[in-house]
């Protein structure tokens, strides 16, 4: 195909170059929009619509007219730097774009020809690129810019990511204006090679007995862009004959392509990345646009002409794409795969299995396979090299250059060789290096990992290897430790939460059968923070069952670890199943050795533990008291973060019996106290603040201190949100958040809290928690007339009574006669006065108001008693519906006095208009018609 010349008013257009001139200067354009110019150019005049862009451009790949309006409007910003402005885009409504301006199009010479030096040296045509460059604009065009300044680049890159590619686009670009040559130095060995092998590409008469002195004598006049391709294997000699070109022929510019630089004087780097991925948040416009989903759909429409990138498939080849790490030749080589396997079956392990299948180029032995491609790079490490590299495959996440030595240095010794030979791995691009603002952080690719894991298991130091990397992993937990209370939260997770997956990996090994038991232990103890940020519960609570089994096989039962290994076993039973007999039973077991081994931290938390599930269960002054013993006589010298715990229980269980009053002032005062964040120990006890201030809401809430509820629990679940703890922040949403938010008269709120739990209960599968949720939302439906049965669906399992007790306090028609017959057997607790009411008015509906006005009345009297300013105001409402004017405003009047709060909460305002009412029949001395309580 012959190079054309498409010119419309000062531009001229040459597609097949890639090139946009304006006035003879270069204009920055993407190949995307130069090809959808292109297109219009050749149509001038007519309209050309969407889908026929979108074929030419996209063949075969679903993509959004957003994004094609993305490209015109660069276009459009390109012409408008031409004189005149007499070249527009015009957009057809409904039809599609068409291009006004007066075009001509000239024929050039063949492609690929180059510009002739001199009778004696005619470069060879550059080979032809079968396939369109995709995602690598900003690379070419870096290339061409550091080609205009220096006359020594080099593309330095991993193998199989594309560097042979760019550098051919580039000269494909280049050689308009000047003379350029293609070099390819895989099958050279040696200087002698290297000379003759150029003198080939130049076509010079010298033959093959070219000397290097007689090549720089020919080309010392020449004027040429030469590019010298797979420098890696020779990189010595590639370094000599560069510096001697660059010293003796001052027309000559080198570009070079290496896994490695030249490092000669002069040199420039470009380095070359692997394509970027879509994020597994990613919609399917924005897969459909990103450079490797790109890639591996051209390829794959190549090698499967039936393939179409859809929304029904975008997310399987977002994930191959994420596997493969956007490496260039990895997803050619998954792309012609994908007839044989399918999309399902590149998606499972693809890393580790597609290394030794075949489908790359037969003309490029080490471009066939993947594992051809690692093999090229690993034959030219030296041996200190190789076994580092083995070494680094145990990583999971990226690591500094301190944890590489440490996991891959056979010895203390041996550090400065490692560290060196870790260097050095860099340098030749088998690992990749990524900046932070803290430093400088390496990875290895995922097909790189799986080939230098497999190499690793042949060298025989796997073991070795594996023990090193469990105790770097130790380190690395004890330093998240040290920074634990000095860190910002967010600064914290930003610098270990990647380490999950090394932490995974060490736990497989030094659990496993040849591992470090003792170890695998320490490992599963100090990790928890992390399983718990990362909502892995589930997988966590494996690690927790195997680490119990391991300490019993090493008969190491009943001391310090076991107490912490049975609290997270804890912490996961409440969650996954509620606090049933297992919970039970593993909180007692913590219970008897911390007093056999006396531990007053564990004593304390297994108290709370027994404390809350006999809460749960309706037991409270049982709770109150287990709660009262957590601070045993012999702990006053017991330190801060214990004495804060202990009294933040109590005070939530002193609550839970009906002393409203003394629970809020002991709140009160810890909330002002501003005590510290949760230990990293005691994450598994919640975390301190979040507990502490959703507590306190809710005593507030009762006392009818509804400004204050509200703006403590509204603050509580944005801050609790960040700190990045499941289980502290569905306790927070199911004990406080969704209660107080119901308690306010804010349906709508309580809806978003309960929809929150789920989402969080469902991801860390949180059995317990995602049926709280489930009650929530069903009562958020009945009080907004959503849903007229008063109880959830069958598949959700009844209540406990503490739960029970708060949906009846959010919703009176779910009071029945088992809830009633608990309220009556036991001395007023909490939701006493509002179970009372409740039941009232479930009698006035049946037609008992003699009844409903004696249960009204006691639950006045025993909210009164109790400071329950919120029940006592409920109570006090249905009461005054039955009686008369004067006596209703009696009732009524106090009660509104103990709130604060204004109109807008519900049950301030139905008092308010009643009292009204009251005030509008003056001195009548019967009650009006009865209305039956909302709430």
């Amino acid at each position: 195909m012959s190079d054309r010349s498409i010119r419309f008013g000062v531009f001229e257009l040459r597609p097949e170059r890639g090139e946009l001139l304006n006035g003879g200067l270069r204009v920055g354009l993407g190949s995307r929009a130069l090809e959808i110019l292109t297109l219009l150019a050749e149509r001038a005049g007519e309209v050309v619509s969407v889908q026929e862009i979108s074929d030419r451009v996209w063949p075969n790949i679903f993509v959004q007219e957003n994004n094609l309006r993305v490209h015109i409007t660069a276009i459009r910003r390109a012409l408008r730097s031409g004189a005149g402005g007499d070249v527009q885009i015009v957009n057809i409504p409904g039809r599609g774009y068409r291009l006004h301006a007066d075009v001509t199009i000239e024929a050039g010479g063949s492609n690929g020809t180059p510009v002739p030096i001199s009778p004696e040296i005619r470069p060879l045509p550059l080979p032809v690129q079968i396939h369109p460059l995709i995602g690598r604009e900003a690379c070419v065009a870096e290339v061409l810019d550091s080609v205009a300044r220096h006359r020594l680049v080099t593309i330095v890159g991993a193998g199989g990511i594309g560097k042979t590619s760019v550098a051919l686009a580039a000269l494909t670009q280049l050689r308009a204006a000047t003379a350029v040559c293609f070099v390819d130095l895989t099958n050279c060995t040696s200087l002698a090679h290297v000379a003759t092998a150029t003198a080939a590409a130049l076509q010079t008469p010298m033959g093959q007995d070219t000397m290097p002195a007689q090549l720089v004598e020919r080309l010392r006049a020449a004027e040429l862009v030469l590019l010298i391709d797979n420098c890696e294997h020779l990189i010595d000699i590639a370094a000599r004959a560069a510096e001697a070109l660059l010293q003796s022929c001052r027309g000559v510019t080198l570009l070079a392509t290496s896994r490695e630089p030249l490092r000669v004087p002069g040199e420039v780097q470009v380095h070359l990345q692997p394509l970027p991925v879509p994020a597994a948040t990613d919609v399917v416009a924005a897969i459909a646009s990103n450079p490797s989903v790109a890639l591996f759909s051209e390829r794959a429409v190549a090698a499967a002409g039936g393939f179409r990138l859809v929304e029904e498939n975008a997310r399987q080849v977002a994930a191959v794409c994420r596997s493969l790490d956007g490496l260039p030749l990895a997803l050619e080589l998954a792309a012609a795969a994908m007839p044989m396997v399918g999309l399902e079956g590149l998606s499972s392990g693809l890393a580790g299995r597609l290394s030794s299948i075949t489908f790359g180029r037969r003309t490029l032995a080490r471009h066939e396979t993947l594992e051809a491609m690692l093999d090229w790079s690993f034959e030219l490490l030296a041996p200190d090299e190789r076994l580092a590299f083995g070494c680094l495959s145990l990583f999971r996440a990226t690591f500094d250059l301190a944890a590489a030595v440490q996991v891959a240095a056979p010895n203390g010794a041996e550090d400065r060789r490692t560290a060196q030979a870790i260097l050095q791995l860099a340098a030749k691009s088998l690992l990749c290096i990524e900046r932070y603002q803290q430093g400088v952080a390496y990875r290895l690719l995922e097909t790189t990992r799986a080939y230098a894991r497999r190499k690793l298991e042949d060298s025989g130091q796997a073991e070795i290897a594996a023990r090193r990397h469990a105790e770097w992993v130790g380190t690395l937990l004890d330093r998240a430790q040290a920074d634990w209370p000095r860190l910002d939260r967010a600064d914290w997770w930003d610098r270990y939460g990647n380490a999950i997956d090394d932490v995974r990996a060490a736990l497989a090994w030094s659990l496993g059968a040849s591992g470090d038991k003792q170890l695998g232990i320490r490992l599963t103890l100090a990790s928890a923070p992390l399983w718990l940020g990362m909502s892995q519960f589930a997988e966590y609570h494996r690690w927790l069952e195997q680490a119990l089994v391991t300490l019993d096989a090493l008969r190491r039962r009943g001391g310090a670890e076991e107490i912490q290994l049975q609290i997270g076993l804890c912490v996961l039973l409440f969650h996954a199943d509620r606090p049933g007999e297992a919970f039970v039973r593993a909180a007692t077991q913590v219970l008897r050795i911390a007093k056999k081994i006396g531990d007053p931290v564990a004593r304390a938390t297994a108290l709370w533990m027994l404390s809350g599930q006999r809460g749960i269960m309706g037991d409270h002054p049982a709770s109150l008291t287990l709660a009262q013993q957590m601070l045993a006589a012999e702990s006053s010298d017991a330190g801060r973060d214990l004495q804060d715990f202990a009294r933040r229980v109590v005070a939530g269980m002193t609550f839970r019996v009906g002393r409203v009053a003394e629970s809020a002032a002991i709140g009160a005062e810890l909330v002002t106290q501003g005590s510290e964040r949760t230990a990293y120990g005691a994450v598994l006890r919640y975390d301190h603040s979040t507990i502490l201030r959703g507590n306190h809401s809710v005593t507030l809430a009762v006392q009818g201190r509804l400004e204050s509820a509200r703006a403590i629990i509204m603050e509580t679940v944005i801050d609790a949100r960040r700190m990045r703890n499941p289980s502290s922040f569905c306790y927070l949403l199911g004990s406080a958040a969704c209660p107080v938010a119901l308690w306010l008269g804010d349906d709508e709120l309580a809806r978003h809290y309960a929809e929150l739990l789920g989402c969080v209960a469902d991801d860390n599968r949180f059995t317990y928690m995602a049926e709280l949720a489930a009650w929530f939302s069903r009562i958020a439906d009945l009080r907004t007339g959503k849903s007229l049965q008063p109880y959830p669906l069958d598949r959700i399992r009844p209540p406990l009574p503490h739960d029970k007790d708060v949906f009846i306090t959010a919703c009176a028609a779910l009071c029945d006669a088992e809830a009633l017959a608990r309220a009556e057997a036991c001395a007023p607790h909490w939701a006493t006065a509002e179970i009372l009411r409740a039941d009232g008015e479930n009698r006035l509906r049946s037609g008992d108001i003699v009844a409903g006005r004696a249960q009204f009345e006691r639950a006045l009297a025993i909210a009164e008693a109790q400071g329950a300013g919120l029940w006592a105001l409920r109570a006090a409402t249905s009461l005054a519906r039955l009686s008369t004017p004067v006596e209703a405003a009696r009732i009524l009047v106090p009660a509104l006095a103990r709130i604060e709060g204004d109109e807008h909460y519900p049950d301030v305002c139905t008092a308010r208009a009643l009292l009204s009412d009251c005030a509008h029949w003056g001195g009548a001395d019967s009650a009006w018609p009865s209305r039956p309580f909302e709430f």
